[in-house]
């Protein structure tokens, strides 16, 4: 009989034990989920943008929707969004008047969103030309 009642006491025992994991309380607020960084719009990138905003230089890039770019009056190529907020220029060099270098260069442009009728960023390149800040303004299209 003491078998019996200390199989019992250990039984009802082991009924108040919580498991090894409780659940978590029906009122605890979910996880916070990480703010996601803005991206670029690619139609808020297209147009004539003037480094020194006169629109009246060849200082400045051109960003068209097919994805091609020239930049100053030395540059020809392409350019793509690198998320979130860079814009990478791949672009054959040249030499006013003279033509193809055969020369390639990057430039990097990390955007401080948003872009309307200005964009920020800071340009660098991969050719050891220094860089720095770009304060660009929109050029009106000329027809």
């Amino acid at each position: 009989m003491r078998f019996v009642l200390t199989a019992m006491v250990l039984a009802l025992a082991a009924c108040g034990q919580p498991s090894s994991a409780p659940p978590a309380p029906a009122s605890a607020a979910p996880a916070a989920v990480p703010a996601v960084a803005a991206g670029l719009d690619h139609d808020a990138l297209v147009g004539t943008w003037s480094f020194d905003r006169s629109c009246a230089s060849g200082d400045g890039m051109t960003l068209r929707a097919d994805g091609t770019a020239s930049y100053d009056e030395w540059g020809e190529g392409h350019w793509v969004i690198d998320v979130p907020a860079r814009v990478i220029l791949t672009l054959a060099k040249s030499e006013p008047g003279v033509g193809p270098t055969g020369q390639h260069v990057m430039v990097t442009l990390d955007v401080t969103p948003p872009v309307g009728d200005d964009l920020h960023a800071a340009r660098s390149f991969d050719d050891g030309t220094p860089g720095g800040p770009v304060n660009a303004h929109r050029c009106p299209d000329i027809q």
